[in-house]
């Protein structure tokens, strides 16, 4: 059933389980982060991932993240070490992302021939009921073309990405701010991405005196 016909659709407890029955035939969603709004797909679907990589025009060898309920489920997909566990538990749920060693025993094209993957447990309560009633964690992009400014409004990613999609839910305008990413597999952890959350933040949570940041999207900064 697409829904974008007639634009997008409130975000309420009925349309995330309209969505997550999208998710589950293999169909691509766009809906609203606490930080700009994402296309996701079903990370056990391979072609509904390949889908997404399509809808974006994004390479294949780059990674896509996975959005998680909790971050007590990221240890199925990820290896987590106790500082980072402790830095999740301090910073709670919200606007980053981290780069962690890939489990064994599992595999995705979102993982792009790679062996680390991005994790995020995003604070928006009824992305995290979706991911729960799906009963596991979605593939997820931000909903532009690749080199396209991040949307912050349901409008713009349907603009941008809407006939690759089955249905939008649309929670309202977001921050604007993509997620702060964290490398963690580095030695020292360095900071990909400068964004929701300021990296002095993440730097005092890891009792680091200074953290490297490789871009940032903050105040206009490169």
């Amino acid at each position: 059933m697409n829904t974008l016909g007639k634009g997008p659709v409130p975000m309420t407890t009925s349309t995330i389980v309209t969505a997550v029955e999208q998710l589950r035939i293999g169909e691509l969603v766009i809906l609203p982060t606490d930080t700009v709004y994402g296309i996701c797909a079903d990370v056990e679907n391979d072609a509904a991932v390949q889908a997404l990589y399509e809808a974006k025009g994004k390479s294949f060898d780059t990674p896509l993240q996975l959005i998680f309920d909790s971050h007590l489920s990221f240890k199925r997909y990820a290896r987590l070490e106790q500082r980072f566990s402790d830095l999740i538990r301090n910073i709670g749920s919200g606007g980053w992302t981290l780069v962690l060693p890939a489990s064994s025993g599992w595999n995705s094209l979102a993982l792009a021939g790679g062996n680390t993957i991005g994790v995020r447990s995003p604070e928006v309560p009824l992305l995290r009921e979706l991911i729960r009633i799906l009963g596991r964690p979605i593939v997820a992009s931000s909903a532009n073309r690749h080199g396209e400014p991040s949307p912050t409004t349901c409008n713009e990613a349907i603009k941008s990405l809407g006939v690759d999609c089955a249905i939008a839910l649309d929670g309202g305008p977001t921050v604007g701010l993509d997620s702060t990413v964290i490398d963690c597999v580095s030695d020292p952890v360095r900071i990909l991405r400068e964004g929701a959350i300021p990296a002095k933040q993440i730097s005092n949570l890891l009792d680091l005196k200074e953290i490297e940041i490789l871009h940032s999207v903050r105040n206009g900064s490169s």
